[in-house]
């Protein structure tokens, strides 16, 4: 407990907020990985790039389509679809394997940077501005290893480097695509019905810490208890970490995520219906004498808005905000003893 009860209450609602940010995050998760969101988008990248025909093995496809289909991308993902994550190196494999496929003789495979240069160059199924970019990367190929003194690789390693490269700055703009139309539209569905069913009223809580002393002490020291905040900030980020970068998602990864996903839930929610009351009650909407419901109803859409606007910022943004308020409320982090002081 601090000599400052608002700073109290302050510390108290920054936490409800990280809770609810954790069971929202969690929440969000678990609804992309049912509708494959993150497949979803790739696969439209890569059509939508690659998105002209290819001689295959099984005949013409549009060239996004191959690299989906190639066996160093598709794993356990159907024909035609992306995995939840592509490994560049794969991704890199799969394509210059597609653009160097000779129908003629499928048995060939270019044997120099040279060779992939002239296939680049011949190929119908690169946009002219795409194929510009990867001549490009050719010419800045070779250009790197002329000026090497010590070859440790070759000309064709540093071009896939280079591939590579574009595909990672590339899944950067992907990323920020699926942000912009899926994640921040699920988080707001998911954080107002969230705040709805929880009645996570923010105007309703503060009130009821300010006027509950007992309650703001119990939830500003669990505010300032770095092991707590730290153990559920670390859940929250090994959660995402179930969730392989490079290869397929299968099913039994996704289970396990989904399960510590809603681990997360439970506990979060545990924490906070043992300190504030949550859930819906009639006494809510029953005015005063002589007074009006309106402004109830008015004062409640207030403080549900509030929560899911808190809740949109995210659990490590309200993370670090706690961590920095917290400080305030205590005497301070521990000075660190100097390597050259001994022990009185």
């Amino acid at each position: 407990m601090s000599n400052f009860p608002i700073l109290d209450l302050v510390v108290g609602m920054l936490f409800i907020f990280f809770v609810l940010s954790i069971i929202c995050s969690s929440a969000v998760e678990i609804a992309m990985g049912y509708f494959k969101v993150r497949s979803k988008i790739l696969t439209e990248w890569l059509t939508t790039i690659f998105s002209k025909a290819v001689d295959t093995d099984n005949g013409p496809k549009k060239l996004g389509i191959a690299i989906l289909d190639h066996c160093s991308v598709t794993a356990l993902s159907a024909n035609g679809s992306a995995p939840a994550y592509i490994d560049a190196k794969n991704f890199a494999a799969a394509l210059i394997e597609k653009i160097s496929f000779d129908p003629g003789d499928p048995n060939s495979v270019p044997a120099s940077l040279d060779e992939i240069q002239e296939k680049i160059k011949a190929s119908d199924a690169l946009s002219p501005e795409l194929k510009r970019v990867l001549l490009s990367y050719t010419v800045e190929a070779k250009s790197t290893f002329a000026s090497i003194t010590l070859k440790i690789g070759s000309e064709t390693d540093l071009f896939k480097s280079k591939v590579e490269n574009w595909f990672d700055s590339s899944m950067d703009r992907v990323g920020g695509t699926l942000k912009t139309r899926y994640m921040r539209p699920f988080t707001l569905i998911v954080a107002t019905v969230v705040s709805i069913l929880m009645n996570a009223d923010s105007i309703a809580i503060a009130k009821y810490l300010y006027n509950n002393p007992e309650a703001r002490t119990q939830l500003a020291d669990a505010a300032g208890s770095r092991p707590l905040i730290d153990s559920m900030n670390n859940r929250l980020n090994n959660a995402a970490a179930l969730l392989p970068k490079g290869d397929t998602l299968t099913m039994e990864q996704f289970e396990r995520a989904i399960k510590e996903r809603n681990s997360i839930i439970k506990d979060a929610n545990a924490t906070l219906e043992g300190t504030i009351p949550l859930g819906w009650s009639r006494e809510e909407f029953t005015p005063a004498q002589g007074r009006s419901v309106i402004p109830l109803l008015i004062a409640k859409v207030i403080g549900l808005a509030a929560t899911v606007l808190a809740i949109m910022m995210g659990a490590p943004f309200w993370f670090d905000v706690l961590g920095k308020v917290s400080n305030l409320r205590s005497s301070g982090a521990k000075p660190a003893r100097s390597a050259d002081s001994q022990p009185v």
